[in-house]
């Protein structure tokens, strides 16, 4: 199964997971500024909620590139200061309906600043780990 990892992070708490989903998926984590380039069964995307649970721009025009024949699959993770996935943001932002997001996702705290400035912390780039094993593992079957 060819997979890839992509993630939009402001303040690297994004990009610390997506660094942990990526190594348990043995590839390599790259910002949405990275197309994808060669076609994938499944895309882990991750980005946070940002104003009124909004994805970021870059994030989002991101997603509108994706077509079918890109990736056949996506698999969301996110952190918030309020553990709020965007998977409903992602897949509004499709544009071709063809591309399936499997489950809910990975959801783990992020720094705003001071609050929660440990996070996410090494339990839970462990845990965004062992769902994408998961993950892959049963799209795998």
């Amino acid at each position: 199964m060819k997979v890839a990892v992509r993630y939009y992070s402001k303040s690297g708490s994004t990009k610390k997971l997506a660094d942990a989903v990526a190594e348990a998926v043995d590839t390599k984590a790259y910002s949405v500024d990275t197309p994808i380039t060669e076609p994938v069964d499944l895309l882990f995307i991750g980005g946070a909620p940002y104003i009124a649970s909004q994805l970021d721009k870059h994030l989002r025009d991101f997603i509108h590139t994706l077509s079918y024949e890109q990736v056949k699959q996506i698999a969301v993770f996110s952190t918030s200061n309020w553990k709020m996935s965007i998977e409903p943001q992602t897949k509004r932002a499709l544009r071709d309906d063809r591309i399936k997001i499997v489950d809910r996702g990975y959801m783990g705290r992020g720094a705003l600043g001071v609050i929660n400035e440990s996070h996410p912390n090494a339990a839970e780039c462990a845990a965004a780990a062992a769902y994408a094993k998961a993950t892959v593992a049963k799209l795998a079957r």
